[in-house]
């Protein structure tokens, strides 16, 4: 799963065969990259499929358990 991404890969997913404005998509969708001397993105799958906004913010990240708490919360 740490395996780089290709860049007709990247390009697929991204709509873009810019550098630039892939690395701009990446960044908006909280995808880590590395630029490379053209200003190419380099990435993993894990990064993609893991991006940023939910590694690192525990209130949106995905549980392995139920959230009794919302229940609580609406039964209120």
């Amino acid at each position: 799963m740490d395996e780089r991404i290709p860049h007709n890969i990247i390009a697929e997913m991204t709509g873009y065969d810019q550098g630039n404005k892939q690395c701009e998509w990446l960044e908006k969708h909280g995808v880590f990259f590395m630029k490379d001397r053209s200003g190419y993105p380099h990435t993993t799958w894990y990064n993609f499929n893991h991006p940023g906004h939910l590694r690192f913010n525990d209130s949106q990240a995905h549980t392995d358990g139920p959230d009794f708490e919302s229940l609580i919360k609406n039964n209120r």
